[in-house]
């Protein structure tokens, strides 16, 4: 191909998936410029997006005989059946049970692991980028506000369209004692490779914590979002804080009016689709009659504007199912009681329940592209902290 048009090579190369493309960096000087130029990663990006159709999959089984955790990555065609399209294989450095899944976008998987283990007797601020399309995977620099001196922790990760850059939003709780509540929130940027305090523009909010159940990626829009209470009005005022990673503001979107005051809600917020966010709530039966959870499932029809609050769905059960994803055609995927993954039919409130099951707090399930991102950042002489990967110690179990 050395004969080839430069224009020609660059439009060949375009249609090659990029676990292809990863490894054609090796063929030449000239193919692996072209192929780590950041406008190339890009071109590919929107090309793939396009014609793509996957989903990001993980969960965890306990093997009893081995005392041991399996967690598994995989992607699976969005269509009827889930089917599995490949295992993604998971690396020493990325693997375990103790990571949590922070957002995921443009193929890059935000990887947490910020917590204590009393079993392994270790404190953890573990932050990781990793492209599995590519096998390429880089470790954050630690926060400034690290696990031991801090309680609840809200991780959300998204991308800032203008200037290009994957971004990592860290809202802490220093201080959960009233009247004095104190927070510290930071941002981390991938281009800049640091984090930035923005303790100062914060608002008067305490994020809502309660890790799994709230866990679900929030960020659509250009914006992260998370559950908070309002603490100027004692924790009763429940809201919507969502932060704009472009121009690195706060602002509140209200609950549905009859839920904002309500003392005890829980709640667990999910991106709808690519265009807005949806909440569910549950609460006993309130005729005492039964032991059914009363859930209601609410989707803003209209991002941003309070007055599109509408009920999808109401539905009682006996327990309480975990939003994992919303598809297309009115279907939102959930994880029942035993881990189980089941499909819910919004408008006829018929539910399908999949082959796959996992330990319930370990399922994630995520739309994913296959890309290039984070290519021309993992190099021999990188400013970024690089996680070195054998793909012969690759494999798909961890503890």
């Amino acid at each position: 191909m050395s004969e080839l048009p430069q224009e020609l090579l660059v439009e060949i190369l375009l249609r090659l998936p990029a676990e292809d493309l990863a490894k054609f960096t090796a063929v030449c000087k000239s193919w692996n410029s072209v192929i780590k130029n950041p406008n190339f990663i890009s071109t590919h990006l929107q090309k793939t997006i396009s014609c793509t159709n996957l989903l990001l999959f993980r969960h965890c089984t306990f093997r009893t005989s081995e005392k041991r955790y399996r967690v598994e990555y995989s992607l699976r065609l969005d269509n009827k059946a889930l089917d599995e399209y490949k295992q993604l294989p998971i690396f020493p450095d990325i693997g375990g049970c103790l990571f949590r899944v922070a957002g995921s976008y443009n193929g890059l998987v935000c990887l947490v692991k910020d917590m204590e283990s009393s079993y392994y007797g270790y404190t953890y601020n573990t932050f990781i980028l990793w492209n599995p399309a590519i096998k390429k995977a880089i470790r954050l620099p630690e926060p400034s506000v690290r696990f031991g001196s801090h309680g609840r922790t809200f991780n959300g990760f998204g991308f800032d369209l203008k200037t290009n850059d994957y971004k990592l939003l860290r809202f802490v709780v220093l201080d959960d004692k009233e009247p004095n509540v104190e927070v510290e929130a930071e941002v981390y940027s991938l281009n800049a490779n640091c984090w930035t305090s923005i303790t100062s523009i914060a608002p008067n909010y305490i994020p809502r914590i309660d890790y799994p159940r709230n866990y679900g990626n929030s960020f659509v829009n250009g914006a992260i979002h998370m559950l908070a209470c309002d603490r100027k009005c004692g924790r009763k005022r429940n809201l919507i804080l969502a932060f704009d990673l472009s121009e690195e503001v706060f602002s509140e979107i209200p609950f549905p009016d009859h839920l904002s005051n309500a003392l005890y809600l829980p709640a667990q917020l999910l991106k709808y689709r690519q265009s807005s966010i949806a909440i569910m709530t549950w609460e006993r039966d309130p005729s005492l009659e039964t032991h059914l959870w009363v859930i209601e499932l609410w989707v803003m029809k209209e991002y941003g504007v309070a007055t599109s609050w509408t009920k999808v769905l109401t539905k009682a059960a006996e327990s309480v199912p975990r939003l994992l994803f919303f598809r297309q055609e009115e279907q939102v995927l959930v994880a029942r009681k035993g881990g189980w993954i089941a499909s819910i039919d919004i408008k006829s409130k018929q539910s399908e329940v999949f082959g796959v099951q996992s330990l319930e707090s370990f399922l994630v399930v995520d739309s994913y592209v296959e890309s290039l991102v984070l290519l021309d950042k993992c190099c021999i002489k990188s400013r970024w902290d690089v996680i070195s990967i054998d793909e012969d110690d690759a494999n798909s179990t961890q503890e």
